[in-house]
């Protein structure tokens, strides 16, 4: 190996090691919230505050600062949020440096030196971001199932006398995680005096789905307009089941295509794998020549054109 990665890959294990170990664990945090509401409450501050939930980015003052500063912090903060994952963007951050540095090693000292050693820190880089997409997936996908259920409640609720907010209370209380968490959420945030718009765009915003989206346009239009609001959740219910239903047919029309682009993808990187461990060295030629280089830039090349091409046959729009 180089002497520029051996430093790089030797900074962001030191870096990743010296920030583990310095960060608290959640008990902690949760006596230092406490001590300093303690400490505000005997000083005579002003408690309302509170009420606005302050996110920590990292326990890193200088890496809080930064991340609040920069765009990328608050979107990364908002996927964890929606994956429901108790990670600070900071240790998000340290997980992908620990994996990149670990590829680094692994990759240059068995592939070869050079870009192509570093695919496998790259690769293992993704990990932490491939969990926090699957994570964040199928709960959006167990939030959009939980809808119809959630909007037929709110409709009883509402014949029952309730009024809305008191409506979306009761879902929040009885549903499961993840809607009745977000419901509750939201009442929160009606009884502290939001704006109902306002609160259901907080809600869309924290869980980007369209069938909620179509509920909210539906509710907001009713409030503008009037009408009977439980029978138009009734019917706004019987749409979502069909949609869940239409859902469900294209990922059983579409299994096969999206196996395929599965397979066909991890396919190279599996035989690779299973003949450098069967006869090892066996793979020596396509990474010391310049033709081999060259050979594994144009296939991976084309494994991420065909990729994205099937994914794009199978992904049907309604």
């Amino acid at each position: 190996m180089s002497l520029i990665t051996i430093f790089v890959i030797v900074l962001l294990a030191v870096f990743a090691t010296v920030a583990y170990f310095t960060e608290p664990s959640e008990a902690d945090k949760r006596t230092r919230e406490r001590l300093g509401a303690l400490d505000r409450a005997f000083a005579g501050e002003d408690l309302e505050e509170g009420i606005m939930r302050r996110v920590t980015f990292s326990n890193i003052p200088s890496l809080d600062r930064f991340l609040r500063g920069h765009r990328l912090g608050p979107q990364l903060q908002l996927m964890l949020e929606q994956a429901h994952l108790p990670w600070t963007v900071g240790r998000f951050f340290l997980c992908t440096a620990l994996l990149i540095a670990v590829g680094a090693v692994l990759g240059n000292w068995w592939i070869s030196v050079g870009f192509v050693g570093w695919g496998l820190a790259l690769a293992l880089g993704f990990l932490p971001m491939g969990l926090v997409l699957y994570k964040r997936s199928g709960r959006l996908n167990r939030f959009n199932l939980q809808l119809p259920d959630a909007v037929d409640l709110i409709a009883r609720a509402l014949r029952a006398g309730h009024a809305l907010p008191s409506a979306l209370l009761i879902v929040g209380n009885e549903m499961t995680d993840p809607l009745g968490p977000e419901f509750r959420r939201a009442a929160d945030e009606l009884s502290f005096g939001l704006p109902f718009r306002d609160a259901m765009l907080n809600l869309g915003r924290r869980f980007p789905s369209k069938d909620l989206q179509f509920l909210a346009s539906a509710i907001l239009l009713q409030k503008e307009t009037g009408g009977n609001l439980a029978e138009l959740l009734d019917k706004s219910a019987s749409v979502l089941r069909a949609r869940i239903q239409l859902t469900r047919k294209v990922r059983i029309y579409t299994v096969q295509g999206r196996m395929t682009g599965v397979i066909l993808t991890a396919l190279p990187f599996v035989c690779f794998f299973l003949l450098s461990i069967i006869k090892p060295g066996y793979g020596d030629p396509l990474f010391q020549t310049e033709v081999g280089r060259k050979m594994i830039y144009g296939g991976l090349i084309s494994l991420t054109l065909g990729f994205f091409a099937i994914r794009r046959i199978v992904q049907i729009k309604y």
